[in-house]
C-alpha cells in the first residue's frame, strides 16, 4: 500500500549555533529526525500554551517518544 504524503510544507529558518546544537541533541536523544523534532516541539508548545492550531493537526495521533518505540535490532542482540 502506498504511503499518503502528509508533509508538504517547506520552511527555512536561521538559528544560532547553540540553538542548532540543542535541536540536534534533542532529536538524537529522542531518536527523531530534525524535521520531526521541530514539528513535535512546536505542537507541544502550542498545546502547553493553549495556542489554537487550525487544520487537521489534532486528527493526527501523537508520535511516540523514544522510550515508547520498539528497540532496534542492534539493541536486541546482547
Amino acid at each position: 500500500m502506498a504511503r499518503v504524503k502528509t508533509k508538504t510544507e517547506v520552511a527555512t529558518i536561521k538559528l544560532t549555533p547553540q540553538c542548532r546544537m540543542a535541536w540536534e541533541s534533542a532529536a538524537s536523544v529522542e531518536m527523531r529526525s530534525l524535521a520531526n523534532m521541530f514539528e513535535v516541539a512546536i505542537l507541544d508548545y502550542c498545546q502547553r500554551h493553549n495556542v489554537e492550531v487550525t487544520g487537521d493537526v489534532h486528527d493526527v495521533p501523537p508520535v511516540p517518544t523514544a522510550d515508547q518505540k520498539r528497540p532496534m535490532k542492534s539493541q536486541l542482540q546482547s
